[in-house]
């Protein structure tokens, strides 16, 4: 895998700054590499997955829309393998998908005071090249992110 978790700011700005519009709800989606898509959309989709278009993720939360292409050809959550964190409050969701921490184990770790274990075990394994964000996680990269923000909105 790439070093899709590597905090590389040039890289990481690059790659957040080319953006399009999700057809359905008009928010601003994050670019996706098409190995994403080939993971993570169900088989009897991929036929029509266009793989010369630029594909984004859509991380509204009252979207149906997961993926979209700059043809403006949309994925939605029926189509997909996997629940999507963003798109699916239930706590057995992962929020880091290559690892398996769901809100609800998180929360358990947080309620008996490892709030910090979650984040070391990531960060760990990204270390020893074990991470699979692009074929793993519906938003094509790291989680770090969404689980420090999901630590710091627990009670």
């Amino acid at each position: 895998m790439s070093d899709c978790c590597s905090t590389n700011t040039k890289e990481m700005v690059s790659e957040t700054s080319v953006s399009e519009y999700c057809p359905s709800c008009k928010k601003k989606g994050k670019k996706v590499k098409i190995i994403t898509l080939k993971a993570i959309l169900k088989p009897s989709v991929l036929d029509s997955l266009n793989p010369n278009s630029e594909h984004f993720f859509c991380n509204l939360e009252g979207c149906d829309v997961v993926y979209f292409d700059t043809d403006k050809k949309t994925y939605s959550i029926s189509e997909i393998k996997v629940p999507v964190f963003q798109k699916d409050d239930s706590l057995t969701v992962p929020i880091c998908y290559c690892f398996d921490w769901t809100r609800e184990k998180i929360t358990q770790y947080v309620k008996d005071g490892l709030a910090s274990k979650p984040l070391e075990h990531i960060k760990q394994n990204v270390k020893e090249n074990r991470c699979g964000c692009e074929v793993n996680n519906p938003q094509g990269s790291c989680c770090m992110g969404n689980v420090t923000k999901f630590i710091k909105q627990l009670p």
